[in-house]
């Protein structure tokens, strides 16, 4: 992926020294709560942070940022402890509330007044984290099919909470020294069965290169809750994969209900990575979204 020269920015060296891992060619830093977050952007007019989701980093948005659309800046951001730092899944500073501090704090350093944010997934929740601490700072918000545990009905008695089950697995094939395992596993589990072997070299590279990030979520908390949501005034799209998990159109279902706001769409012939899976609808629908 070719990228644009990013610009630059005052920046804290007392954070950057502490940068113990390389940084690719063409990835800028900035730091953001003491942490230097990695980032890449292309295009010129409104900016659009692109925030990922569990086992990736700024390279998932590939196909949106090759080229973005005109009258556009796209800025796609590595969260806290994603590659590009070769990160073993120790410290106490992972969580949901956490990332979303560090994105308020990444705009805040660009300067550009409000944003647009576009989430994936955990990101989604991550997104909304951002949104609710500081309105002000987001235009719009995009949602693909979030996780928001707090929106689905809560396990009957006995019953386990799915999400969560299929983490604890994973988990366990890691604690068995078995990582590749355990990125099956949760890969298929979550979208059928024979879905990491379908997946590219490249795109199974990405989820190496973050796996002690998914192991971690098994303690991940919700950073909004139904009432938040009910209090966010600013426009909202949600959008799904056609063929994207059921509970996580369950989890649109909810939201649409406490968004006031939310405008809904289901991208053709996708699963959940419905913006690799389709890019041309996908990238066309945001960008309609976006340009009202």
């Amino acid at each position: 992926m070719t990228i644009a020269t990013p610009i630059r920015r005052k920046v804290s060296t007392a954070a950057l020294s502490r940068l113990s891992w390389p940084v690719p060619a063409g990835v800028a830093t900035l730091a953001v709560n003491g942490y230097p977050m990695a980032y890449v952007e292309r295009g010129a007019g409104e900016t659009v942070v692109l925030v990922h989701g569990s086992l990736s980093d700024y390279r998932y948005w590939t196909p949106q940022m090759s080229p973005p659309p005109p009258g556009f800046r796209f800025v796609a951001v590595s969260l806290r402890h994603f590659h590009p730092e070769p990160w073993n899944g120790k410290g106490e500073d992972f969580s949901v509330q956490g990332h979303a501090e560090d994105v308020v704090a990444f705009i805040e350093h660009l300067e550009v007044g409000p944003v647009h944010l576009v989430a994936w997934s955990r990101g989604g929740s991550v997104a909304l984290g951002a949104t609710k601490s500081r309105p002000d700072l987001v235009r719009k918000l995009v949602l693909m099919e979030p996780v928001i545990s707090s929106l689905l009905p809560q396990p009957e008695a006995g019953r386990p909470d799915l999400a969560l089950a299929r983490l604890k697995a994973a988990a366990v094939y890691y604690k068995n020294g078995d990582i590749e395992g355990g990125l099956q596993y949760f890969v298929d589990d979550l979208n059928g069965a024979g879905a990491w072997q379908r997946r590219t070299q490249e795109q199974r590279q990405l989820a190496r290169d973050n796996a002690w990030t998914l192991v971690r979520q098994v303690t991940d908390s919700d950073a909004v809750t139904p009432d938040d949501l009910r209090e966010m005034r600013i426009p909202v799209l949600l959008v799904g994969g056609e063929k994207g998990p059921q509970y996580l159109a369950q989890t649109m279902d909810a939201a649409q209900q406490y968004l006031p706001s939310a405008s809904r769409v289901t991208i053709s012939n996708a699963g959940h990575r419905m913006n690799l899976d389709n890019p041309v609808e996908f990238n066309r629908v945001v960008v309609d979204f976006l340009s009202k």
